[in-house]
């Protein structure tokens, strides 16, 4: 999923062709997207109307570069991977760090709960990596890495405590409705 979002994301503000699309990923992420992954994704996105051919760039001595736009029923298979808030999903890193990246594209309600579900994997992580500590004994390298990754865990549930505190706090009282007038109960 992680490839899919960050191929659509590079077509959501300009037509790119292939080679920008993984240049653009390269520089955003830090890796690259190899072509056996980008080109099947791109004909797969176009044969599903996710994408569109827009042009055909020519250059001498190169061969010709198809350019891609993203179309609406793109931009909406964007916006439902972006919501996907599945378990398996985001335990990844990349997984989690991607659609918090794009929170911008995603109504409060799906950020909330992809910040939940993270925070749940991390907690049940973060209590597993505890139990093995306590039972590591005198292993000491093997129970460094075990408080690097407590350390890791706790540092990250601050974190998402953070991403929490950016939302848009919840009303808790309700606004009258219309029909009622001032002095009228519910």
């Amino acid at each position: 999923m992680y490839s899919d979002i960050v191929i659509l994301r590079g077509l959501l503000n300009t037509p790119k062709h292939g080679y920008e699309i993984k240049k653009y990923i390269e520089r955003v992420t830090g890796g690259l997207l190899n072509n056996n992954t980008l080109y099947p994704a791109l004909r797969r996105f176009e044969q599903r109307g996710e994408i569109e051919k827009v042009a055909e760039e020519t250059a001498p001595g190169r061969p010709p570069r198809t350019v891609y736009r993203i179309t609406d029923k793109g931009r909406e298979r964007l916006r439902a991977l972006l919501g996907t808030a599945d378990t398996t999903l985001l335990t990844k890193d990349e997984e989690f760090q991607v659609r918090v990246g794009l929170f911008d594209l995603l109504p409060e309600l799906d950020r909330r709960r992809i910040i939940e579900v993270r925070r749940e994997c991390v907690e049940h992580s973060l209590a597993a990596q505890e139990e093995m500590a306590a039972a590591a004994g005198h292993e000491p390298w093997g129970l460094r890495v075990l408080r690097f990754n407590i350390e890791r865990h706790r540092l990250e549930l601050a974190w998402l405590d953070e991403l929490e505190a950016a939302l848009p706090q919840p009303s808790l009282s309700r606004s009258p409705s219309p029909s009622s007038s001032p002095g009228e109960s519910a």
